[in-house]
């Protein structure tokens, strides 16, 4: 009995021995080897996509680790046309070899391999800092058109073949029409093109090039293709347009194929009433163009394209302006006129247009669609036959409409941000945009109406009938928008901060749609710049914008004028000339801020021609190194008897911000001679604009107003010796001489608040924050869910531009701050600042290289911060603590940290250098 217990324990032992063996060998290797996930691959910015026109595409990858101190060593990347070939390690179309580098984005293809029309697979090997091999998985990539002489289709519609425009590719003015004649004959209502074709094999796979001019809705066998809206965006259509890509394999069959496309006006055919420099301009009339490549099972291959074999007719829009609206005539259907089998004998063949200047360039940035539904809440019928909806929020798109009803019943459907005390819809804020839409039933069944060519911005809906009852079965809004992804997120236990959040990403929301709008709701729409240069940090935060500015920029840099170099101050409208470099001199500041976030130095260098020649008109228009002031300075600022263009120093201040950008620039793209020049146009500029506009008795800036002195603090133009009076005059002026208000406008609300914060003095841009009275960010928050326009509340309750604080919650609540001295948060800081009453906060954002957040809590005598640092980067980090205070880590001490570096305390912080990790910071303080 003995002897079988002693056996079986000695075995029981064995197996314990065994087990722990295997766990304590398990605890090695993973700290030896640790764990490394490709979570993402990216072919110029985009997963996955089928619509790449480069031949040099940038291959980026994200990997994470479940271990700290973690780096990428090395890297092979491998392109080839088959995932056998891949599978192999043997690829057929790239092979960078074992490059020895820290890099994880902006890879360039090294060849000239690629072909039109293709499909590509590639993987990535990265060994880590100790020679750890981690293998991505196979990913795909497809290539759209790589020549324009790709195209072979043609572009077609109804109209005059070959339309005469000036030189300068547009009409911005009727009368620059032919003299004493209205040449120009407009056909305002939608079109219809069609065509069908007869496949005799079965289909492997196909993709459809295609695209429509204003707007377009494209149909395949009675189905629409895709879920764009408003397509395709807003570019310069003299310099380029966009083409979508679409895979359409299970749309396409065996025998007869129907193909309908379906155009609106948009901003390419505007009505004569809007020909103006700073509403639209006249382009040619409406038209479309497809191209769609069928790949069989029997390994051949075929195209449709649109050609003069396609057949027209008007369509059931009969009215569509982007300003006014949309009337929609449901009889005029043509019903199934996408399928097979309809007949279209009655329709007349299309016009062949002539090839245009304008090339053709594949959407690659994300496609505007409907993104959000709400469900309304009828609040009250004002009169008979007419009901009020509140959207619950002020967006921009439509509204979706279920009804029925007798025939030819009118539906008025009227849109507004605004609401009267007797629950009338307060149109001030549309201006002379009709922003109406009308739909006229059938009357044979229940109907479903949403706009097709135009768009609006409001909150509440009004909609009223005419020649029959109103029978509203449902109603829905429909946000749209263009598909960033969602890159940040912030909160924070103050209700009002988080309200001028959610109201910034509302506004930031209803105004990317195709390019950065001021606003969606009012006869404007446009793409001013200083608008976007002062919200693109908070863009940057809150969403993905990368392919979107860079669309956005290359519309930029097209638009600039040739002769002189100058750049415009609205895009994508053509240049014409205007007075506000503190606009146009967002070109190279977002250039800039693009790079900082992104990385992408193919981007410097492709816009750095175009950022010199800028320079070079700048020069020209300096005397002295001093540039003129034009008409928009600080807009919407409060300070008393300011006028337009004020405060003059604003130009040459950005002449200065220029100049230091482009040492920068020139410094990474390898141009020593620029770079040496530029740094010295730097001091000089800013020795001639303190000699200027700095009295150094009074050490005010010109005036003395907030924006003066603000603006060269936020520069660091300001001479040393006298930095701290100017910074104390603005402060005075906040606190004392504006009860702690400010008085900025679209720039100043911008830079004040950050050149507070460096300098040192958050809490005074804290309190401006917090301020209940008007002016104040609070004032907005009472009343609406978007930001205003101006500090007054008057017209747009939707503009983004003073949501620009946005980004300040980011970088000095949550502390999360882009390192200059490298890129795409490859090193980055954290540095919470302690303000008044604020106890809690969470800050996260999605980068190039991984997610970084930053999550922190003070409470009595203890400040907790949790801080993110994603695989490959490092942080210096910044926690707030009292001077010989306790820090810790997850209960040990900064140097038993393996990889980290103590720097010290300095004004109220201890500072750490980390690498890759989570980590969990705890610090004594005092109550606060």
């Amino acid at each position: 009995m003995r002897k079988k217990f002693a056996s079986k324990l000695h075995k029981s032992l064995g197996l314990l021995i065994t087990i722990l063996a295997c766990f304590l060998l398990t605890q090695y290797t993973q700290g030896k080897n640790p764990s490394l996930t490709f979570k993402k691959m990216l072919v110029e910015y985009a997963e996955a996509p089928i619509n790449v026109d480069v031949m040099h595409p940038r291959f980026s990858w994200l990997i994470t680790s479940s271990e700290r101190n973690q780096v990428q060593a090395a890297y092979q990347v491998m392109v080839a046309t088959s995932v056998s070939l891949l599978n192999l390690n043997q690829p057929d179309t790239w092979n960078s070899g074992k490059v020895f580098s820290n890099e994880t984005i902006q890879h360039p293809l090294g060849n000239n391999k690629l072909r039109s029309n293709s499909i590509y697979y590639w993987k990535v090997i990265a060994w880590n800092g100790n020679g750890k091999r981690v293998e991505s998985s196979i990913n795909k990539f497809e290539t759209a058109f790589l020549n324009s002489g790709d195209w072979r289709a043609s572009w077609i519609g109804n109209g005059t073949p070959l339309e005469a425009l000036p030189a300068q590719g547009f009409y911005k003015d009727v009368r620059e029409q032919l003299p004493g004649k209205d040449s120009i004959v407009h056909d305002g209502r939608s079109l219809l093109l069609r065509h069908e074709v007869r496949l005799t094999k079965l289909v492997q796979s196909a993709r459809a090039y295609v695209t429509g001019l204003g707007l377009y809705e494209f149909f395949i066998n009675g189905q629409r293709v895709g879920d764009h809206v408003l397509a395709p965006a807003k570019t310069p259509y003299q310099k380029y347009v966009l083409y979508d890509t679409y895979d359409v394999t299970a749309l396409l069959q065996p025998g007869d194929n129907a193909l309908g496309i379906h155009v609106g006006n948009g901003w390419y055919n505007p009505y004569k009433k809007w020909w103006d420099t700073y509403r639209m301009q006249w382009f040619g009339s409406k038209k479309a163009i497809a191209q769609i490549l069928v790949r069989y099972t029997d390994g051949s291959s075929s195209w449709i394209t649109t050609d003069n074999n396609w057949r027209c007719t008007p369509g059931p829009v009969l009215y569509s302006c982007i300003y006014d609206g949309e009337v929609y005539d449901a009889n005029m259907d043509q019903q199934g006129w996408t399928n097979t089998g309809y007949n279209d004998a009655a329709w007349k063949p299309v016009t062949v247009f002539a090839k245009p200047a304008a090339s053709l360039v594949a959407h690659t940035m994300p496609a505007i669609k409907v993104q959000e539904i709400f469900k309304p809440q009828e609040i009250n019928s004002p009169k008979p036959n007419t009901k009020v909806f509140d959207m619950g929020q002020n967006f921009a798109g439509w509204a979706s409409i279920t009804t029925s009803g007798i025939k030819n019943t009118k539906l008025t459907i009227q849109f507004a941000e605004d609401i009267y005390a007797d629950g009338t819809l307060n149109i001030t804020s549309n201006e002379h945009a009709n922003a109406t839409a009308e739909y006229i039933l059938k009357g044979d069944s229940v109907e479903t109406y949403e706009t097709h060519f135009s768009f609006f911005g409001f909150k509440y809906v009004e909609i009223s009938a005419q020649n029959g009852p109103l029978n509203l079965l449902n109603v829905e809004g429909h946000a749209v928008y263009s598909t960033n992804e969602p890159a940040g997120n912030f909160e924070c236990d103050n209700l009002l901060v988080n309200k001028i959040h959610q109201a910034t990403v509302w506004s930031q929301k209803s105004n990317m749609l195709g390019y950065p709008m001021d606003c969606p709701q009012r006869d404007e729409r446009l793409g001013w710049l200083g608008d976007a240069q002062v919200t693109a940090d908070e863009a940057m935060y809150n969403f993905n914008m990368a392919l979107f500015y860079r669309n956005w920029l290359a519309g930029i840099r097209e638009n600039q004028d040739a002769a002189t170099g100058d750049i415009p101050i609205i895009s994508p409208r053509p240049y014409i000339r205007d007075t506000g470099i503190e606009w146009s001199s967002t070109y190279p500041v977002l250039l800039w801020k693009f790079y900082t976030h992104y990385g992408d130095k193919q981007m410097l260098a492709e816009h750095y021609p175009a950022m010199k020649r800028f320079m070079h008109f700048l020069d020209k228009q300096a005397i002295d190194l001093m540039l003129p002031s034009g008409w928009i300075g600080d807009w919407g600022s409060m300070v008393k008897g300011w006028k337009e263009g004020d405060p003059k120093s604003i130009p040459t201040a950005y002449y200065y911000w220029n100049a230091t950008i482009m040492a920068k620039v020139a410094g990474i793209i390898g141009n020593t001679a620029d770079e040496v020049y530029f740094k010295k146009l730097t001091i000089a500029i800013a020795g001639k604009y303190n000699s200027r506009f700095l009295d150094t008795k009074t050490a005010n800036y010109e005036d003395g107003s907030q924006m003066a002195n603000a603006f060269p603090l936020f520069l660091g133009i300001v001479p040393g010796n006298i930095r701290q009076r100017v910074l104390d005059n603005l402060v005075k002026d906040i606190l004392t001489n504006n009860s702690n208000h400010l008085t900025t406008g679209v720039l100043g609300t911008k830079y004040m608040p950050e050149a507070l914060a460096l300098l040192g003095r958050a809490d005074v841009a804290w309190g401006i924050i917090n301020q209940k009275t008007a002016p104040s960010w609070n004032d907005m928050m009472r009343l609406y869910t978007t930001v205003c326009e101006f500090w007054t509340l008057k017209q747009s309750k939707n503009h983004v531009m003073m949501g620009s604080i946005d980004a300040w919650f980011y970088q000095y609540i949550g502390g999360i701050q882009p390192d200059e001295n490298s890129s795409a948060f490859a090193s980055f800081i954290v540095k919470p600042m302690l303000l008044d009453s604020l106890t809690t906060a969470t800050s996260k954002i999605e980068t190039m290289r991984g997610t970084i957040s930053s999550e922190w809590k003070r409470q009595p005598g203890l400040f907790t911060l949790k801080v993110q640092v994603p695989f490959n980067t490092s942080a210096t980090i910044y926690i707030p603590g009292d001077t010989g205070g306790v820090l810790t880590e997850n209960g040990l001490t900064v140097k038993q940290l393996k990889g980290a570096s103590d720097k010290g305390f300095h004004d109220g912080y201890h500072i750490v250098s980390v690498p890759s990790g989570a980590y969990v910071f705890k610090s004594g303080i005092g109550i606060k």
